[in-house]
């Protein structure tokens, strides 16, 4: 119950790693805002509710920013306060340098680095208000190695973790911490599908298993763990630092 007497904003909450951030939080005590541009962030707010937990679904497009600002306002009125946010609202994208349109680089940048943005933003004050807070940043291992045709997913979650050491020196004074995490593969139902779309899903999956270590491919509770340790007092002396949360994956260099 680390996380008891807080308030926490979570974004892309309607599934995956965000739904699993969300019940990880209330367990832990918080009362939780889930935010999604789907409606099924409603779902996993009742099953919150249901299990004894405090939640909230606000459903908000945070590509603008009186979106979130809407949030963060929603936020105050219903809890009185704001102690944490977890930007993990994100699309991927699928091209390179020279073949992505400007309509791919603004889908992917904007939902992923201008929304985390305008989340901040507005967070930011309520957080000094309630003397201080944390702010959690979903960045990806993709910052420190990548694959084929991922950009400009890759040029996003970069510029997210810039972000975060820009909040850390601007606003610790008052009492607010940022950190990125950095999820390697976590088995989500984006990742089912994406080994689905494999001629030879099984032999895909075998593939990723053999580059983790660990020998296990992530799940969104173990993202989930790893947010709210951030989120909590344990992390009081942590901050502008990134997260690696892949099972050894990015540590791993396969032998010839």
């Amino acid at each position: 119950m680390r996380l008891t007497g807080k308030t926490a904003i979570v974004t892309g909450a309607g599934s995956g790693i965000g739904d699993a951030i969300a019940r990880r939080f209330a367990r832990e005590g918080a009362a939780v805002v889930l935010a999604d541009l789907s409606e099924s962030g409603e779902a996993v707010a009742a099953a919150i509710r249901e299990a004894g937990g405090q939640a909230h679904f606000v459903q908000a497009d945070l590509r603008q920013e009186s979106e979130a600002q809407r949030l963060a306002e929603e936020t105050h009125r219903r809890y009185g306060a704001l102690h944490a946010l977890v930007n993990n609202a994100g699309v991927t994208g699928t091209t390179t340098v020279t073949t992505a349109t400007d309509e791919e680089w603004e889908r992917v940048m904007t939902i992923n680095l201008k929304g985390a943005w305008y989340c901040c933003k507005h967070a930011i004050p309520l957080m000094a208000a309630a003397g201080g807070g944390s702010i959690v940043n979903m960045s990806s291992t993709h910052v420190l190695r990548t694959q084929y045709n991922h950009f400009p997913y890759h040029a996003a979650k970069g510029g997210m973790q810039a972000m975060t050491l820009g909040i850390c020196v601007d606003f610790g004074g008052q009492g607010i911490r940022a950190n990125n995490l950095l999820p390697g593969f976590v088995m989500t139902p984006l990742a089912r599908r994406f080994l689905d779309g494999f001629d030879d899903p099984a032999r895909k999956e075998r593939t990723m298993l053999d580059a983790h270590p660990l020998g296990r491919l992530g799940t969104p509770e173990d993202v989930a763990a790893a947010a709210a340790f951030l989120c909590s007092d344990d992390a009081a002396f942590i901050s502008g630092t990134s997260l690696v949360v892949d099972g050894g994956r990015s540590a791993y260099q396969k032998s010839d």
